[in-house]
């Protein structure tokens, strides 16, 4: 297959950037079916907004113990939450 350089528009900040026949080929290798939406510097500051987030953590009752406990995640009551401990020993 044969490549060629293409300007495309970011959705994101609207300036023009080069999808050259390099990431193109490796776009088909990869099998991604679609071409980038976003600038480098847009798909790049998006990628370190979600790397550098901070986690948010849940303040819950032991299932098991009942003891008080902060986990990464907001339960939604379907499943129970363990502290550590007893959900080491699970």
């Amino acid at each position: 297959m044969v490549f060629s350089d293409q300007w495309l528009v970011c959705v994101e900040c609207g300036r023009q950037f080069l999808w050259d026949a390099g990431e193109q080929a490796w776009y088909y290798g990869n099998k991604l079916e679609h071409p980038p939406k976003h600038c480098k510097d847009c798909r790049d500051r998006r990628r370190d907004q979600r790397h550098s987030a901070t986690r948010q953590y849940s303040r819950v009752n032991c299932e098991r113990c009942g003891n008080l406990t902060f986990v990464p995640f907001v339960p939604h009551g379907i499943k129970p939450v363990y502290c550590r401990p007893c959900l080491m020993q699970a």
